[in-house]
C-alpha cells in the first residue's frame, strides 16, 4: 500500500476522498501520505459522531471487521499502543494520535509522525467531545 500512499489501507468507496487518485484492488490511492492521514482523521470523526464508535474495540471492529481480519489481535495491539483498555473511550487528541500510529503500523508497518497527525487534525478541526 505504500506505492498508493495508503498507510491505513483505507478501502475505496463510491465517494472519493479529497486527495484520492483512484483505487487499486479495492483500496484508495492517495496523492501523498498527508491526504491518507486526512482521510483517516475524517473517517475517525465520522466513526465517532455518526456511528458512536468511541472505544478502541468499536473503532477497530468497524475498521477491520472479523470477516477480514484477526480483529481481537488487532484490538490488543492497538490498546497497548494507545494505553487504553478495549472498552475505554478515547477522550483526547493525544489518544487519537497514538491510535493513528498504532493503526498505520498494524495495517502497513508504516510510521506516521505525531506532528503530521496533529497538523491534519487541526486542519479539519477534529474535536473529541
Amino acid at each position: 500500500m505504500m506505492a498508493r500512499n495508503n498507510i491505513f489501507n483505507i478501502r475505496a468507496s463510491r465517494q472519493a476522498w479529497q486527495g484520492q487518485r483512484g483505487s487499486c484492488k479495492g483500496f484508495c490511492k492517495f496523492e501523498d501520505r498527508w491526504w491518507c492521514i486526512r482521510a483517516w482523521v475524517k473517517l475517525m470523526q465520522t466513526y465517532r459522531i455518526v456511528h458512536g464508535c468511541k472505544t478502541v474495540r468499536q473503532i477497530v471492529t468497524r475498521f477491520a471487521p472479523p470477516t477480514e481480519n484477526h480483529t481481537d489481535l488487532y484490538i490488543d495491539y492497538v490498546c497497548k499502543r494507545v494505553k487504553l483498555l478495549p472498552d475505554e473511550p478515547l477522550t483526547c487528541k493525544d489518544e487519537y494520535v497514538r491510535l493513528a500510529k498504532a493503526m498505520a503500523w498494524m495495517e502497513t508497518n508504516s510510521e506516521v509522525s505525531e506532528s503530521t497527525v496533529r497538523n491534519v487534525m487541526e486542519s479539519v478541526n477534529f474535536k473529541v467531545e
